[in-house]
């Protein structure tokens, strides 16, 4: 009876941890590197970023987070081009949901 009770806890938490690590390390480093980039320039940002990056891939799978990334990221492309990130409701919903997801991962990470 508690191997069965273990099992199943371990089977609760297993999507979490899946979830977690879904992010390609690549793109973890793309965000530290960017992050860094818009920073002071000092090296504790390295921890402070990837903490970041690591608090958004627990909220949000990587598909989400390509999505609601890239609804911000091209908001402010200008042209016919530009109006399919920034018209409609949808889109800027997700970029809404992506940068209050980035301003929560942020303030826990210590990053103002």
């Amino acid at each position: 009876m508690k191997k069965m009770r273990l099992l199943l806890l371990l089977a609760a938490g297993s999507p979490m941890v899946a979830h977690a690590n879904d992010f390609p390390t690549t793109d973890r480093v793309e965000y530290v590197l960017e992050c860094m980039a818009a920073q002071p320039g000092k090296q504790e940002y390295l921890y402070k970023c990837s903490c970041t990056i690591d608090r958004i891939a627990q909220q949000v799978g990587y598909s989400e987070y390509v999505e609601i990334s890239t609804a911000l990221r091209h908001q402010g492309l200008r042209g016919p081009g530009g109006a399919a990130f920034r018209d409609p409701e949808s889109v800027q919903a997700m970029a809404n949901k992506y940068k209050a997801l980035q301003a929560k991962a942020r303030s826990a990470c210590d990053i103002k």
